[in-house]
C-alpha cells in the first residue's frame, strides 16, 4: 500500500488500509503485541475510528491455534482423557485473544451444564518473557535519551513498562484469574448489587493453563444497540462504584469484549456479566477515602 503523506498528515482515504495491516502486523509480532494493541483500541482519545474498529478484533478475533492442541492441553492439564471431565466440547474456538482462547463445553457432572473452557496459546510464557525482555532494554536506551536531551519530561518509561509487565504476567496465571472471579463475584453478591454478574467458577478444573466457568449466552457489549447499552449503563455504573469505593478491588480490564450482554436475564435478572478477571486492582482504604471526599466536592461544585 502507498502511503500519501500531505501537509504532513495522512490521507484519510489511507487510514482504513494501513489500520488493517496494522492489526495484521501485531498479530504476527505474537502474544505481547496483540496486548498492546487491545490496550490503544479503548483509546478515542488518541486514534482515529477506522484504526480503532481494526484493533478491536484483537480483543477476540485473533487467529485461533489448532482445536486438537488445545485438547492435548487440557488433558495434561486436568490429569485424564477430555472425556472424565466433559461431554463435549465445540470443534472451534468461540473466541480467541492475545494470551488464550475459549471454547463452549458441556460438564460430565450428569446434567451436562455449559460452561466456557478458557485454554492458554502453547509456549505464550516464554514468548512474552523474551518480548519484555526486547522491550525492556529498548526502554533503557530511550529512557537514557530521554533523561539526556529532554529532561523536562518526567515520564519514567522503565517503569512504566515494568508495571505493565506485572500484571502481564498476573494475566498468565488462570489460578489467580479464577481467584480473582470468584472474589469479585462474592463481592457483587454481598453488596447487594443488582443486573450484574460474575460467571461461577469451578476450581476443580483450574490450573494455571485452564480455566473452566458459567457459560453466558451473550453479546460484547459493542455489540449492542444504542438503547440497550443506554439501559445497562446505570447498571454497569453502581456495580464499578461499588468496586472502585466499597470493595476496594475492581475489574481493571473493561473493555467491550469482557462486557456481555445476557440475551435474556438470568434467574437473579442481571442483564449485564463482567468477564476475563485476569487483571484486577486493589485500593487502599485510605485512597478510597480520598476519592470519595474528591466525588462530593465535585457534586459540589467545589473546586478549591
Amino acid at each position: 500500500t502507498t502511503l500519501f503523506i500531505r501537509d504532513g498528515k495522512i490521507a484519510d482515504s489511507e487510514i482504513p488500509e494501513l489500520s488493517r495491516q496494522a492489526r495484521e502486523d501485531l498479530q504476527d509480532l505474537g502474544p505481547t503485541f496483540i496486548k498492546a494493541g487491545q490496550m490503544m483500541s479503548v483509546r478515542p482519545d488518541v486514534l482515529p475510528q477506522a484504526t480503532l474498529d481494526e484493533l478491536t478484533k484483537l480483543q477476540d478475533s485473533v487467529v485461533p491455534f489448532d482445536t486438537e492442541v488445545a485438547v492435548q492441553q487440557i488433558e495434561r492439564e486436568l490429569g485424564g482423557p477430555l472425556g472424565q471431565f466433559f461431554t463435549s466440547i465445540s470443534e472451534e474456538p468461540v473466541a480467541a485473544a492475545s494470551l488464550a482462547q475459549v471454547y463452549l463445553a458441556t460438564l460430565n457432572d450428569g446434567n451436562n451444564t455449559r460452561v466456557a473452557v478458557k485454554v492458554q496459546r502453547p509456549s505464550v510464557l516464554g514468548t512474552v518473557s523474551k518480548d519484555l525482555y526486547v522491550l525492556r532494554r529498548a526502554a533503557e536506551v530511550f529512557q537514557g535519551l530521554v533523561d539526556r536531551f529532554a529532561p523536562q519530561q518526567r515520564t519514567n518509561y522503565v517503569a512504566l513498562l515494568n508495571e505493565w509487565s506485572i500484571g502481564f504476567y498476573t494475566e498468565l496465571d488462570f489460578n489467580n484469574e479464577a481467584k480473582n472471579q470468584q472474589r469479585l463475584r462474592d463481592i457483587l453478591i454481598s453488596k447487594n448489587v443488582k443486573g450484574v454478574c460474575v460467571p461461577k467458577v469451578y476450581p476443580e478444573l483450574c490450573t494455571r493453563r485452564i480455566l473452566v466457568s458459567e457459560w453466558i449466552d451473550g453479546k460484547k457489549l459493542s455489540d449492542a444497540s444504542t438503547s440497550e447499552i443506554a439501559r445497562v449503563t446505570p447498571l454497569a455504573q453502581e456495580a464499578f462504584l461499588t468496586q472502585l469505593f466499597e470493595a476496594g478491588f475492581f475489574h481493571a480490564d473493561p473493555h467491550p469484549g469482557n462486557l456481555l450482554l445476557l440475551n435474556e436475564p438470568n434467574e437473579d435478572g442481571a442483564e449485564l456479566a463482567l468477564i476475563d478477571c485476569g487483571l484486577m486492582a486493589s485500593i487502599s482504604e485510605e485512597d478510597r477515602d480520598s476519592f470519595v471526599n474528591a466525588v462530593i466536592h465535585l457534586a459540589n461544585k467545589d473546586y478549591a
